[in-house]
């Protein structure tokens, strides 16, 4: 599978690929990451002051993952906003939403993580939850987060990545291109689709230690890098 690296091109790639998959796709999420996924959520969660009253921005939100973990979690009523270029992603966020009256101060919007629609120093947190690889000019994502954050304000991102060790990458490998496609196709062709575009962004993602370097040059600082799962899963976070 070619993945496009322009942004345009790139950017109707991925809504194509995450469109007729949603309904499942919290559902398949637990099971092809045998429920680490919520794990890793959580760790990301640790890194956020949740204590305090702060304003977050979850970039790439799909449908609503992080964003409800974090409102959950939160001591005192805040601003949460999810954003996503996904209709399809948002809506089944916004039912999820309805449904759930303890998360009445979660906003979601449409819109591109490379042109976000915020003032300038908004948020105090801006978190992605394996979706950067999906973003085609991630130079842009990292300015534009920097400018909306407030001064000492953290952009953490949680994402799969290619694991150091070869014979780790290896069975790794075998996973996703093979056992996750073969389960993808029980549930549709979209899901064969969706899960195949998953192996090759993994296979050709930029390194986490790359990442660091980009935010820093994006003006970021104090930038730290955890590995989890054997490598698989990096979280990434920076200050302003």
């Amino acid at each position: 599978m070619d993945i496009p690296t322009k942004f345009i091109d790139k950017a109707k790639f991925v809504l194509k690929i995450f469109t007729d998959v949603e309904t499942e796709y919290d559902f398949l999420l637990r099971l092809m990451t045998l429920t680490l996924d919520s794990n890793w959520r959580n760790r990301l969660l640790s890194k956020i002051d949740l204590s305090r009253e702060v304003k977050i921005l979850d970039l790439a939100c799909g449908t609503g993952l992080v964003t409800f973990n974090v409102a959950r979690s939160a001591l005192r009523p805040r601003m949460i906003v999810g954003l996503d270029m996904s209709s399809a992603m948002l809506r089944v966020a916004r039912r999820n939403k309805s449904k759930q009256q303890s998360v009445r101060q979660i906003e979601f919007v449409r819109a591109a993580g490379e042109s976000l629609p915020f003032r300038t120093e908004v948020f105090d947190y801006i978190t992605i939850g394996l979706a950067l690889r999906n973003f085609a000019d991630k130079q842009a994502v990292f300015k534009e987060s920097q400018r909306i954050l407030r001064e000492e304000g953290w952009f953490l991102s949680l994402d799969f990545v290619r694991p150091d060790d070869s014979r780790i990458w290896w069975i790794y490998r075998f996973h996703i291109f093979r056992v996750l496609p073969t389960m993808g196709r029980v549930v549709s062709t979209h899901w064969k689709r969706t899960l195949v575009y998953l192996a090759n962004s993994i296979t050709i993602a930029v390194p986490p230690e790359r990442i660091c370097g980009l935010l820093c040059k994006a003006g970021f600082r104090r930038t730290f890098l955890e590995k989890m799962s054997l490598g698989i899963v990096a979280l990434v976070g920076a200050q302003k």
